[in-house]
């Protein structure tokens, strides 16, 4: 029983396996899943707005639940906690989690309270990780505390969003994660998240198997609201061209960028791949919506010319999946990569150009054909990264091995 009631304790003072690395909790990976569940809800909202206020208000919620999210996960890999107390907390979080994934659809109306309230909670939660940490690890002791006044700072506002004109409540969320943003933003906590650093490839790991299972979730969107069609020919080559464009996603980010290391000594570019991260994760779940959407106008109408709804939303899904990959390189280390990082955010904000110009420009195809012009450009960054990969040096890093 004793291990049932261990305090959080700094990750660089836990000793794990010789050779191996630390490597995600149980908890942690139903956590992100019942995060998951929450995108899928905002997805959801997503299919049933599609006008640009809509997409703003997805834009929005995924920025609220990423950073929730967000949260939890950094304390996470600065401390090692499993015992009793931390996982009712996080058990408490995932009730706060479940409330707002509950609430979606009615977010900006009469559920606001409900959704508001759901992210206190997830918050207040992580208040108290904090609490623990302030009394089991002194040596971090002004850290934890920033942390604390950070959240609460935020909570306030949060709350705050409660008396405001139905409608605007969204106002006060996206005020009091820049009020937390700025908060961490100051030199002298700075500082002290870089004195005590990160768990480097815990969260590699943590953001990279959330990333795995949002780019799942494109992939069950499709088939849950496709179940029971008799696939023709247009179903069929629309669905291989489908998939394509899916792998060559996969690809461009976890056959790349999520086995580097991101640059720990510098705020910016710690900041680019991390918020990066956020951009990715809306991305993919637009993707997953747009690509339901074109699939089913291939079964009602096979030759109808694509609806420039689903056009645009299949365009801004991948510009913003290419923004991302630019902001993720951007922050990773040079040192620690065979080639500049700098030429690929080039690169790839090259394609997100080129992809939105197609989008507004291309019009008069099908879907299926539409999506074939998509899947050419992701398929050709894909031959890019290949082409970089079998011909750049071997890092420094892996030389010295």
């Amino acid at each position: 029983m004793s291990e049932l009631f261990t305090p959080p304790r700094y990750f660089k003072d836990v000793s794990f396996h010789k050779h191996t690395d630390r490597t995600i909790g149980w908890l942690e990976l139903f956590y992100d899943l019942v995060y998951v569940a929450t995108l899928i809800q905002i997805g959801n909202f997503l299919s049933d707005n599609l006008n640009l206020i809509g997409f703003s208000q997805f834009l929005v919620m995924m920025f609220v639940v990423w950073w929730s999210w967000g949260g939890e996960t950094l304390y996470q890999n600065r401390y090692v906690a499993d015992d009793i107390w931390h996982r009712i907390l996080v058990f408490i979080q995932i009730f706060g989690v479940a409330a707002m994934g509950l609430s979606v659809s009615g977010a900006f109306g009469d559920l606001f309270l409900q959704f508001t309230l759901g992210y206190v909670i997830v918050r207040a939660m992580t208040i108290l990780m904090y609490v623990r940490t302030y009394f089991s690890h002194p040596a971090s002791r002004t850290y934890a505390t920033r942390y604390m006044l950070g959240f609460a700072g935020g909570i306030v506002i949060w709350m705050g969003a409660i008396f405001l004109p139905e409608g605007y409540h969204w106002v006060a969320w996206l005020a009091a994660i820049a009020f937390e943003t700025l908060w961490w933003s100051q030199p002298v906590i700075l500082y002290e998240v870089q004195e005590w650093g990160a768990d480097a490839h815990h969260m590699l790991e943590r953001y990279g198997i959330f990333t795995i299972i949002v780019l799942g979730e494109a992939f069950v969107k499709v088939l849950d609201d496709s179940q029971g069609t008799a696939l023709g020919l247009e179903q069929i080559i629309f669905g291989v061209i489908g998939l394509i464009v899916l792998y060559a996603l996969w690809w461009l980010y976890f056959s790349d960028t999520a086995d580097n290391l991101f640059e720990i000594t510098s705020n910016l570019k710690i900041g680019s791949w991390s918020y990066g991260h956020l951009f990715l994760a809306a991305s993919l779940v637009a993707f997953g919506v747009a690509m339901k959407k074109l699939f089913a106008e291939t079964i009602s109408y096979s030759d109808k010319i694509v609806t420039d709804e689903y056009r645009l939303l299949l365009t801004a899904a991948v510009v913003i999946f290419l923004i991302a990959l630019a902001m993720i390189d951007f922050g990773l280390d040079d040192s620690l990569t065979p080639h500049k990082q700098i030429f690929k955010v080039y690169v790839y904000l090259g394609s997100a150009i080129l992809v939105g110009l197609v989008g507004i420009t291309v019009i008069g195809l099908t879907a299926t054909l539409f999506t074939a012009i998509i899947a050419a450009i992701t398929v050709l960054l894909v031959a890019f990264n290949v082409y970089l990969s079998v011909t750049a040096p071997t890092p420094e890093h892996q030389m010295e091995h």
